[in-house]
């Protein structure tokens, strides 16, 4: 499998060498997140390479949002990182027997994770972002769930962050009276 890294300034760079214009053939690259890779770099990534933003229905609207926010101090209380982790999880019980994979992108603090869909897109853009394992998640036992070290293509990557992006955060008309 191929590598590559997505340095802070939302370049990416395979071998050392900054990619200038193929993006999508690296989209089944494994990925490694820079120093000082956060949110905010993921959007640069994207004006950096437009042809990305067509890969979610999301991308777009959050690219707009982040684009429009303050150009930094871009954090929120009590969420030192943000993670993106997989999870596959087998379930038995009720219904027929099947297995769901999917990521989650969620807050890491002090009291370890937590959701993050009520804070602001705009109040997350400084927060570092990693990369997190694999959760094994057996028959809905999430106390005793295994997590394994695993590896994101570029397309995961994406796809996961703008997926869960898209469902986060509530109307800033909420947020006035704060």
């Amino acid at each position: 499998m191929n590598a590559i890294v997505l340095r802070a300034d939302g370049a990416l760079l395979e071998g050392g060498k900054t990619v200038e214009t193929t993006p999508l053939r690296h989209l089944n690259a494994a990925v490694t997140l820079a120093d000082g890779y956060s949110l905010r770099s993921f959007f640069r990534m994207a004006e950096r390479y437009p042809v990305l933003q067509e890969l979610n229905a999301f991308f777009p609207t959050l690219l707009e949002r982040a684009v429009k926010a303050a150009a930094s101090g871009c954090t929120s209380p009590g969420t030192d990182r943000l993670e993106l982790f997989r999870t596959v999880e087998m379930i038995g019980f009720p219904g027929k027997p099947r297995m769901e994979i999917y990521t989650s992108l969620m807050g890491v603090g002090p009291e370890g994770r937590s959701e993050i869909r009520f804070i602001q897109l705009e109040d997350l853009l400084d927060v570092p972002l990693s990369l997190g394992p694999l959760r094994h998640v057996v028959l809905g036992d999430k106390v005793d769930s295994f997590e394994f070290e695993t590896v994101y293509s570029l397309f995961e990557f994406i796809e996961g962050v703008t997926w869960e992006l898209g469902f986060h955060g509530t109307p800033m008309q909420c947020k006035i009276g704060r």
